[in-house]
């Protein structure tokens, strides 16, 4: 019998946000470019994909420029300014007299080296950046009341709740149009790597999954992250309607 292993995870990107959404895309970019368009056997693909890819960035930019700029522009600088305090007090903190403050930092500044500096990202990425930083390091709580993160972590959340409800206040009619072409990519975007994923699929029913070393594993870890994430997402969407029920 078939092993689930055997065949890559699949994602339903139509309900991922647009951030998300974006991310996950461009990660699959990077891993065809990785193990090789042509080793993958993916090459008439490839192309458009990438194509539609530019195209969904351009689109969510222009939503982004649509908004009061200034505005923006100054609430992003308080975002930036959060991350590095955050990121720079966590790094000072490995030269802590106290060695359990140090191991903490240490092991704080893993999760940070993993996302990088989010500030230079575009305002959608590094929102969703931010969301999943801060979901990671409060999964180390003994770490985080070692450090006492926590207030460095509510300012920069803060600063990027404030950055979201900019965005989401661009202007309305530049906005429903600009939503109408991201969806309709997004659509085209989303066709074009279900193409994929069922070339690569009929590579690993005729080769096996190890057609291209370490590419099955690797995809499929980064691509069950994402269905985790959408999980996630749309457990908060549900949980958010079930409690509306309840106060009506």
């Amino acid at each position: 019998m078939e092993s689930i292993n055997e065949k890559l995870v699949r994602v339903t990107t139509r309900a991922l946000p647009n951030e998300q959404h974006f991310r996950f895309h461009t990660e699959n970019d990077g891993l065809y470019t990785k193990y090789g368009v042509s080793a993958l056997g993916i090459e008439p693909f490839i192309l458009p994909f990438r194509s539609k890819l530019s195209d969904l960035d351009a689109a969510l930019e222009r939503i982004q420029k649509s908004a009061e700029t200034e505005r923006i522009a100054l609430a992003d600088q308080e975002f930036d300014r959060s991350f590095s305090g955050m990121h720079g007090y966590t790094h000072s903190c490995m030269n802590h007299f106290n060695s359990e403050v140090r191991r903490a930092a240490e092991n704080m500044m893993i999760v940070f080296d993993h996302y990088g500096n989010i500030g230079k990202e575009a305002y959608r990425q590094e929102l969703g950046s931010s969301f999943n930083l801060l979901q990671d390091l409060r999964a180390r709580p003994d770490d985080l009341a070692a450090l006492a993160l926590e207030p460095w972590i509510a300012a920069h959340e803060q600063a990027a709740n404030a950055l979201a409800a900019l965005l989401d206040a661009r202007n309305v009619e530049t906005s429903k149009q600009t939503d109408l072409i991201v969806r309709q990519t997004r659509r085209e975007l989303d066709a074009i790597y279900q193409q994929i994923t069922d070339r690569i699929d009929a590579m690993i029913n005729l080769y096996g999954k190890d057609f291209v070393p370490g590419f099955v594993a690797e995809y499929n870890a980064h691509a069950t992250e994402y269905k985790n994430k959408l999980a996630q997402h749309l457990g908060r969407i549900h949980a958010g309607k079930k409690n509306n029920n309840d106060e009506a």
